[in-house]
């Protein structure tokens, strides 16, 4: 284990929680968007598929995927500094 500062690890937290609060705004948007949940859009895609001529769904699922899991990575991180 190491030792940082508090002021260090508050700092470290200020910054987490500001890329924490981009990727909730990520999440937030493509709920607007498409009126589900993550998982409800790849239900959606899992039983209608992705058209061949517009892969707009498909790339704002992996975008989405991505947020959410940065969301939960970055409460981790945060609880664990804490």
């Amino acid at each position: 284990m190491i030792s940082i500062r508090r002021e260090v690890c508050d700092e470290i937290v200020r910054r987490f929680r500001s890329e924490l609060e981009y990727y909730e705004a990520v999440s937030r948007r493509f709920e607007e968007k498409y009126g589900c949940s993550l998982e409800g859009l790849e239900k959606r895609i899992d039983r209608e598929g992705v058209p061949l001529d517009n892969h707009e769904m498909w790339e704002d699922s992996i975008e989405w995927r991505n947020a959410v899991e940065e969301i939960e990575k970055l409460r981790k991180l945060i609880e664990e500094l804490k």
